[in-house]
């Protein structure tokens, strides 16, 4: 039990939902490829849509592809991921009041207590995954429907996710031009093609880089050219460099 609570990083990782505790400061404009729950562990924190004026909250949802900025002021940072092409997706919908096109702002205590309970017990990866599905209340009633065509693409990017699969490719295996290929993908997705490519090899890459901490082995074993595109693609993604993140890193499990 930590006594403490000191500003520890931990991440961890699931198929269909990714979770993030750590320090943060500001957080440079990203955008995410699936849907993020933010929330402020001890205290609000600051969000900003694009262009627009800074707004003070507890939990905010950004959909994906929204580019933002954060700025937590030193304060712990807690981020829930939820994949778009997972049943968890249908369960964060039905738990919170989530605008697939905009920014929602909310309080929610008992989301609240029950990250700060994961942040300062630091259970073992199980406990954790047990107390997110009581959140999401995940009973087992949703199934997540994608068309076969797109879950057939998604399915061989997550098996070869360092394979560079052109639209054309993946077009001519689904039978469709490759126009009408990424519409239906980006229909299925709420991103591009290529936006939920990156995002799936940085998630190879960023275990690759937690086992091996070596920065262009691992950028390479996931897809990219060398560590500086690994290294651009995850700032434009999260906001920060990877370094920092991997330096402080207390906990990753996947």
């Amino acid at each position: 039990m930590l006594k403490l609570y000191p500003a520890y990083m931990r991440l961890f990782i699931w198929r269909g939902r990714a979770l993030y505790f750590g320090p943060s400061v500001q957080l440079a404009a990203h955008a995410y490829a699936t849907v993020a729950l933010h929330v402020g562990i001890y205290r609000p924190f600051r969000i900003k849509i694009a262009n627009g004026a800074w707004q003070s909250c507890r939990c905010a949802i950004v959909p994906p592809g929204t580019p933002h900025e954060l700025d937590f002021e030193g304060g712990v940072h807690g981020k829930l991921f939820i994949e778009r092409d997972s049943s968890d997706f249908l369960y964060f919908k039905r738990r919170f009041a989530y605008r697939e096109q905009a920014l929602s702002l909310f309080q929610d205590d008992e989301l609240v207590q029950q990250l700060c309970r994961i942040y300062e017990s630091d259970p073992d990866k199980a406990v954790i995954e047990n107390c997110l599905d009581d959140l999401l209340r995940c009973d087992g009633e949703l199934n997540l429907v994608i068309d076969p065509r797109v879950q057939a693409a998604i399915d061989l990017i997550r098996s070869e996710p360092d394979y560079n699969f052109s639209k054309e490719y993946l077009a001519d295996r689904a039978d469709l031009s490759p126009s009408r290929f990424l519409h239906l993908f980006k229909q299925h997705t709420d991103v591009p093609y290529r936006r939920f490519r990156t995002w799936k090899r940085l998630f190879l890459a960023m275990d690759s880089l937690n086992a091996a901490d070596n920065m262009t082995i691992a950028a390479l074993d996931a897809g990219f050219a060398d560590a500086p595109h690994f290294s651009h693609s995850f700032r434009e993604t999260f906001g920060i460099n990877p370094a920092y993140v991997f330096r402080g890193i207390n906990r990753f499990e996947v």
